[in-house]
Formats: structure tokens, C-alpha cells, sequence
């Protein structure tokens, strides 16, 4: 992705961009009232509102509840929602909150091999199955907006960092989308490339705002050395 040596701001987490709507951005979820989300019990024995149908978001060591993934590595009908500030939790009585907290592994910024690619980025560390690794940040901007820059960079010969979030509702058929611009604003998520044979993917985790993240989780044991890499058509 990093074909032309373009400069950006880094940031540490997604930031309002040009045509999305406040209110959306601005929208809060209900904090739940639990003493400790490890059970995902609430203090009345009842299951976390945060976590909700799902029981059980994470393992309790940063990594996925494999359970409820599918063959391709797609969730099982309930989204992923994290407890936030305004929860009764805490984050040394909660295991659900695993992508605000992160990434939890060390990184490194190098210059590929195949002049196409330019940089990359490759971990520092082993990463088991499962674990987070690193959010795909950026601005989040209108689907409009999008368009107009495709067409844009595209007449400059330019690469548009931008990444379609899709998210399927129950029936299959109806599709939202969330737009990550990382052109000017971003973290090392955009040093990642392209790969068909990927060892990361991606899911939309949100953190009491209804706009999701773009988390990027290990889809197999990743060593020390390897470069990473997600799949660029299944987002």
C-alpha cells in the first residue's frame, strides 16, 4: 500500500472527517453495570449489556472467543461491543476491552522487497490465533467523500488508503458501511499489505460510539520476523 513515500499525522484513534455526520459520530452507548465482565454477569446475575448475546467477547488473554467465529473467520450473527467509560467495570475487573487497550505487540516499519508494495509493517513478536494486533485508523468520512477522493488520487496516481468497513445485518442482504480515510491521518495499521493468502482480518469492533473500529485480529500463529497482512477484497 505504501508505494509513494507519503507523509501522515499519527493519531491514536479514528478522528471526524470531511462529510460524516455528528450526530452519528457523537452517538453513545449504554454503559452496563457490571463488577467484573470475565463472566459476563452483571451485578444483578443478569449478562452484560455490552457483551451481550455473544456471553463472552474475549478469553480473557486479548484474544477472540473463537467460538463464535465461523470457517471464514466472520462473526456469528452478534457484533463485538467493548465496555467503555461509561461502564461500572473496570479495566482490572473486565476482559472487554481488549481493542482499546491495545496493540499489546511490537511492531516494525520496513521496505519490501517488490518495489510495488514500498512498506510494510512486520511484528517483533510471536502473536497467537486470535489476538488483537492493531486498529486500521484513520479519519472517518462520508461514502460521498469517498468516491470524490478515489477519483481524485486516482487522476494523481495516488494510493487512497481509504477502507470500506462492511458490515452484513442478520438477513444477509442489507450492508452498512464505514469509511476509513488514513491518507493524512493515521498509525502504523497503514504499513499493512495486501495479501491472498493473509495472516490477519479484520472485524468492526465498537467502544461505546456506534461508529466501529477496524480491528485487525491473527488468524493463525504469526512468528517473530513475518511481515503482516490482511486481505484488502474482504473488508
Amino acid at each position: 500500500m505504501e508505494s509513494k513515500n507519503i507523509p501522515f499525522i499519527e493519531i491514536f484513534d479514528n478522528i471526524p472527517g470531511k462529510g460524516l455526520d455528528l450526530a452519528i459520530w457523537n452517538s453513545c452507548y449504554e454503559g452496563c453495570e457490571c463488577l467484573s465482565c470475565f463472566a459476563g454477569e452483571s451485578q444483578n446475575n443478569k449478562i452484560c449489556i455490552c457483551e451481550g448475546k455473544n456471553m463472552s467477547n474475549f478469553d480473557g488473554q486479548n484474544r477472540l472467543n473463537v467460538d463464535y467465529l465461523d470457517e471464514n473467520w466472520n462473526l456469528n450473527l452478534f457484533p463485538i461491543n467493548e465496555c467503555h467509560s461509561e461502564c461500572l467495570c473496570t479495566d482490572d475487573l473486565c476482559a472487554n476491552r481488549v481493542v482499546q487497550n491495545g496493540p499489546y505487540f511490537n511492531f516494525e516499519v520496513f521496505t519490501c522487497e517488490n518495489r510495488l508494495k514500498g512498506k510494510g509493517l512486520k511484528t517483533r513478536d510471536f502473536i497467537p490465533m486470535g489476538s488483537f494486533v492493531i486498529e486500521y485508523m484513520g479519519e472517518i468520512i462520508s461514502l460521498d467523500e469517498a468516491k470524490n477522493l478515489i477519483e481524485i488520487r486516482s487522476n494523481q496516481f495516488e494510493p487512497n488508503y481509504i477502507m470500506f468497513l462492511k458490515e452484513y445485518y442478520s438477513n444477509k442482504k442489507s450492508m452498512a458501511n464505514t469509511v476509513i480515510d488514513a491518507r493524512n491521518y493515521s498509525n502504523l495499521g497503514r504499513y499493512i499489505n495486501h495479501s491472498c493468502e493473509p495472516n490477519l482480518f479484520i472485524l468492526p469492533v465498537r467502544i461505546e460510539s456506534v461508529v466501529p473500529h477496524a480491528a485487525l485480529f491473527s488468524q493463525r500463529d504469526i512468528f517473530a520476523g513475518e511481515e503482516l497482512s490482511y486481505d484488502y477484497n474482504g473488508t
